[in-house]
């Protein structure tokens, strides 16, 4: 794979969509999965006792675990096409302009990029710096299901 431009113009970011089209359509179901998972584990904490822990609560904070190393392989894949993801449940990514201030946004369901401050503004729990929530981050990424799934537009695996 070649070097990711460190700024993108319009027409490049625009033409890079299809990717990361993939990888935030990725991205953001694992976080919804990763959303319903911390809630059950969190329920069957609930119902713990300190002498009778819930059975099923590590297993869900296992799967809440290995989902949030998903999440993270997802935004490094991002970050090595120089794409920063700033919501994870409505897939808002930026990628950084040519000239110096400029960026364009593009959220998933969009059908091309804008300039940034169309979403300049836009807030959510999911944002980029507030994931450090998230159990297990250091996990390693079982069989890197997240690259494997997806092929480029060009037909080649990445």
């Amino acid at each position: 794979m070649s070097a990711a431009p460190h700024r993108y113009t319009e027409s490049l970011a625009n033409s890079a969509i299809p990717l990361v089209r993939r990888i935030v359509e990725d991205l953001v179901r694992r976080f919804a999965d990763w959303q319903a998972a911390v809630s059950r584990f969190e329920y069957a904490t609930v119902k713990s006792r300190a002498g009778a822990p819930d059975p099923d609560a590590e297993a869900l904070q296992e799967e809440a675990g290995r989902l949030a190393a998903e999440i993270e392989e997802c935004v490094r894949e991002l970050e090595e096409l120089g794409v920063e993801c700033r919501a994870f449940d409505s897939g808002l990514v930026i990628f950084p302009g040519e000239r110096e201030g400029s960026a364009f946004a593009w959220r998933a369901g969009d059908r091309a990029v804008s300039a940034w401050p169309v979403y300049d503004g836009e807030a959510g729990a999911s944002l980029k710096g507030t994931s450090s929530s998230m159990p297990s981050r250091a996990q390693d990424v079982a069989g890197n299901t997240s690259r494997a799934s997806r092929s480029r537009s060009d037909g080649s695996r990445e």
